[in-house]
């Protein structure tokens, strides 16, 4: 999630306000003078963080709240697995990483990470609308980037009125207002917006999928649960946006989006937890864990990033773990086969080896799994090495 420029002011007017100069370290390892980063996990989430432990612990079991509100929404749930989320103290320190983000998936190797922060009184809800694009990713990955863009809108608003209830897909007046700007895009201009480069003149097209999907979610229900449909199927996707949205109707159903903008009438709805969120473990990271996240963080930084990568095998316990030494052999550019040998059980040597493009041995991934069944990682290195090998079941 990018950062308008009026936000990015905001960030860096709170970056000031709290007092922090060069010399703040916020996630940053205990060796090098940060706070102490623990990791919760939950049901389907690592969430690691050097937020405050209570307030950590209060943002692990609201991603477990928005993660039952969004398999409610799509009315499916991702099988169980660990998905790994770092939550940072603000958004200033997500702009460190990642300059005029305040929010983002990251994906590498077969690995998607999310990176937040809490939401700020009056802000955009960063976890619900990035974990939003990372569940509808799985569930729909065919999607196009309107769809993406305005579901992941549509639920940044989620407010947490207690523990376990929340409430989203209000009615946004900012986003209702730069959909005015320039008059809500056709269907035509939102299938034709590709490309991840963020700038002003995207601004209405960002607001224009908002206000489709709002259309559409308090609308049309109908013509929604279609498009989810036809985006699972194996139909090309100008054939599902021909089905879902018949040239016939495409200038119609402009004109109602518009009115709909107009009217401004929707309050939104809530939902609340039908079950009590569990930590199942929590743990302190040593300092050459916190590097290796961090080396994950710089989106577009690759000195940076091997900078990283190589402090995560300086500060490494001997002997060595088996993900250090994968970091180690990528950096000296030695052959990875020998480390899936010595450590097949190892779900850091065998993503890494798999986004290297070792071949994996079903048998031993098989095994793996068994021993690590919720590791999003590895399910997921695990599902693509059986589509390559024809295994689709």
């Amino acid at each position: 999630m990018r950062l308008p420029p009026l936000r990015l002011v905001r960030a860096l007017v709170a970056l000031v306000a709290c007092g922090c100069t060069a010399g703040c370290k916020h996630f940053e390892c205990t060796a090098h003078g940060g706070h102490e980063v623990r990791s919760f996990t939950t049901e389907h989430f690592v969430v690691t963080s050097d937020l405050p432990r209570e307030e950590h612990r209060a943002e692990a079991e609201r991603l477990e709240l928005l993660w039952d509100t969004l398999a409610a929404f799509f009315q499916a749930d991702v099988p169980e697995a660990s998905l790994p989320v770092v939550v940072l103290r603000d958004t200033s320190d997500v702009a460190t990483f990642a300059p005029g983000y305040s929010g983002f998936v990251t994906r590498s190797d077969p690995e998607a990470l999310v990176v937040s922060a809490p939401a700020g009184e009056g802000q955009p809800n960063v976890n619900a609308h990035e974990l939003t694009h990372l569940v509808s990713a799985y569930l729909l990955p065919r999607q196009p980037r309107w769809v993406a863009e305005g579901l992941a809108a549509y639920f940044e608003d989620a407010t947490f009125k207690d523990a376990r209830t929340v409430k989203m897909g209000r009615w946004n007046q900012g986003r209702a207002e730069e959909a005015f700007v320039i008059g809500v895009a056709s269907l035509e201009e939102l299938n034709a917006w590709g490309g991840l480069t963020f700038d002003d003149s995207e601004a209405n097209l960002y607001a224009s999928a908002w206000a489709w999907v709002h259309y559409l979610a308090n609308h049309d229900e109908a013509r929604l649960a279609r498009l989810f449909t036809a985006l699972k199927g194996p139909a090309p996707l100008p054939e599902v946006m021909k089905s879902v949205f018949p040239p016939a109707d495409a200038a119609r159903l402009r004109e109602e989006v518009t009115a709909y903008m107009k009217e401004a009438r929707f309050r939104g709805y809530e939902t609340s937890l039908r079950r009590t969120p569990t930590v199942k473990d929590e743990r302190l990271l040593e300092p050459w864990e916190v590097h290796r996240l961090r080396s994950r963080l710089w989106l577009a930084d690759e000195a940076a990033e091997r900078a990283e990568l190589g402090q995560v095998v300086a500060l490494a316990p001997s002997p060595r773990p088996p993900a250090v030494e994968v970091v180690a052999a990528l950096l000296e550019h030695r052959a990875l086969g020998p480390l899936v040998a010595a450590h097949p059980q190892s779900p850091d040597v065998l993503v890494t080896a798999h986004a290297e493009g070792v071949k994996l041995e079903p048998a031993v991934l098989a095994k793996a799994v068994e021993q690590h069944p919720t590791d999003a990682r590895l399910l997921l290195a695990a599902a693509e090495v059986a589509l390559q090998d024809g295994r689709a079941e």
